[in-house]
């Protein structure tokens, strides 16, 4: 009897979503028909927040003691030059997620590894060109230094850029764990009040996040400022904790949970008829895995893994947010992306989409100017704090 399919899942901490993890397996198995179940099987290993040994420690383990085929689980493009080497060394495959807080690399990596990104980076440099061009000159960038740390800030900047922008002011918040945030993100809105830039773009993530809501609010800047902000601080799970303010903003989403579209019915019937829970990012990210590999079931029964990793190159699927490709090149696929007003107020909240955003492609020259912008080194996956 032949043994099934092991997929070796590393499985960073988060105190924003704990249930991104089991969300994206419930994904996977949403997608993949219920007979084809047994033929995979999934063996998780914690890598705490992701930090390279972490993570590196934890794939050995799975590699050498569980000999798994396939080495996933969500982890940063940092990280990812670490793991190729055993990867490599033992002809296996690398199925990894990632939210997009990178952009991806210029340079080829390898023929085994294959990646599933939200590209929120891609939202971001939206995001720039779009404020660019609806208000002028002079926007400003507040964020703390986590969020900071990553490719999203350097995104916007660039999509402002190609726009034509060349004045953009950038607040970083000075980590101080002592103080209070709340307090120097009021300082930095006092600023603000006093710059009157043509718009105010925040990175924030988590309960900061809440916090600067809450602080742009007291600062009575709603309306007064345009305010737009990062797709995950326009997360239902972030609005939903400051549904009692009154606010007024845009963002960019690459995904609508309401979207009518056959592909995404599909995708929140199944999930649910699953997991028994309410699709989200996560179990999106999962479900587009799972959506790939039935297309492959033929190969993985006959474990032909060099036609896997053949097919893998080139084979793209339709799903809830679109084509979707998972070889890093040129010709991976970009994303539809939505710019929205949104209004929350009297615990409602109400997203119009008002613009097609511009995505860039995937041989710009722009990349490498991000790459050398960024010199944090953050390891931990976006979220994972």
């Amino acid at each position: 009897m032949q043994r099934n399919i092991k997929i070796g899942f590393l499985v960073p901490y988060s105190s924003i979503y704990p249930q991104m993890i089991p969300s994206l397996i419930s994904g996977f198995y949403s997608a993949v028909p219920e007979k084809h179940h047994s033929l995979f099987q999934v063996i998780p290993e914690y890598v705490g927040q992701g930090g390279e040994k972490q993570v590196v420690d934890a794939a050995n383990k799975l590699l050498n003691f569980h000999q798994v085929d396939i080495l996933s689980g969500l982890i940063s493009y940092l990280v990812l030059p670490s793991l190729i080497p055993g990867i490599e060394k033992r002809k296996r495959l690398g199925f990894f997620f990632d939210l997009g807080e990178y952009i991806p690399y210029t340079h080829h990596l390898s023929d085994s590894i294959f990646v599933n990104s939200f590209q929120m980076w891609q939202s971001e440099f939206a995001l720039g060109y779009w404020a660019h061009k609806q208000f002028g000159e002079k926007g400003t960038v507040i964020m703390p230094i986590y969020d900071g740390g990553y490719h999203l800030q350097s995104a916007f900047r660039q999509g402002a850029v190609m726009a034509g922008a060349d004045n953009l002011n950038i607040q970083v918040l000075k980590y101080h764990p002592e103080s209070c945030n709340a307090e120097q993100i009021q300082s930095v809105l006092d600023e603000v009040k006093i710059q009157n830039p043509s718009f105010v773009h925040a990175l924030f993530c988590g309960s900061e996040a809440e916090e600067f809501f809450n602080e742009y609010h007291k600062a009575g800047l709603n309306k007064a400022i345009p305010l737009i902000t990062t797709a995950h601080m326009a997360s239902e799970e972030i609005l939903k904790e400051v549904s009692n303010l009154s606010l007024n903003f845009y963002s960019a989403s690459m995904w609508n949970y309401n979207s009518i579209e056959e592909h995404n019915l599909t995708f929140k019937r199944k999930v649910a008829d699953f997991a028994g829970q309410k699709a989200d990012l996560f179990t999106l990210l999962g479900y587009e895995m799972g959506l790939l590999f039935e297309q492959l079931i033929p190969e993985f029964n006959r474990r032909d893994w060099t036609e896997i990793k053949k097919r893998l190159k080139t084979e793209n699927i339709k799903g809830p947010r679109g084509r979707r490709s998972f070889f890093l090149n040129s010709e991976y696929a970009t994303p539809f992306i939505d710019i929205e007003k949104i209004n929350v107020s009297n615990s409602k909240i109400n997203k119009i989409v008002i613009e097609q955003g511009k995505a860039m492609q995937y041989d710009h020259n722009t990349y490498e100017s991000i790459h050398k912008e960024n010199v944090s080194g953050w390891l931990n996956p976006y979220l994972c704090v």
